[in-house]
């Protein structure tokens, strides 16, 4: 069993088609019974502002927009969003310094350690799905497994992944 993480880099290959897309489509529509997908809830907010982006860049039209809106606000009631709390603001004071990151990732890392430790008990895993690679080398550090869905090796990986059912 597992828990894909996934940052708003990710989860907008499933919006928007780019490279690496195939491969978020691919998780979202064979994810086997029992896993679940992740995101952090400010993840929501990045989201529709990088869709806001390309409305406002002319990248996509006003009924687009509204249409990547709806789907995704359909798409996301079943996945796990995960909150903020003191103590995740405290770890991540950690992660800001001993990695470099924006404090909107040093949080997201701190929620997933979290997650992880918590999912341990219960058998599971947490697997971050990213194509930030600055932000995969932190989480690498940390022991945390990534996949990056631009890498032919990482799609073979996930592949493995979703073929256990």
């Amino acid at each position: 069993m597992a828990i894909f993480y996934l940052d708003t880099s990710a989860l907008v290959k499933r919006y928007k088609t780019e490279e690496g897309s195939e491969m978020v489509d691919n998780l979202y529509d064979n994810l086997p019974s029992g896993n679940s997908l992740a995101i952090f809830f400010l993840t929501v907010l990045e989201f529709v502002s990088a869709i806001g982006r390309l409305l406002k860049g002319g990248t996509i039209s006003d009924e687009e927009f509204r249409d990547t809106l709806s789907t995704f606000s359909q798409e996301v009631e079943p996945f796990l969003i995960r909150s903020v709390d003191d103590k995740i603001v405290a770890d991540a004071l950690t992660y800001v310094t001993k990695h470099g990151l924006k404090p909107a990732d040093s949080i997201q890392l701190a929620t997933v350690i979290e997650l992880r430790e918590m999912m341990k008990g219960a058998g599971e895993r947490v697997i971050f799905v990213c194509d930030d690679e600055e932000l995969a080398k932190a989480w690498r550090e940390e022991n945390l497994e990534v996949i990056n869905p631009r890498k032919e090796e990482d799609k073979i990986k996930l592949k493995g992944k979703l073929m256990r059912r």
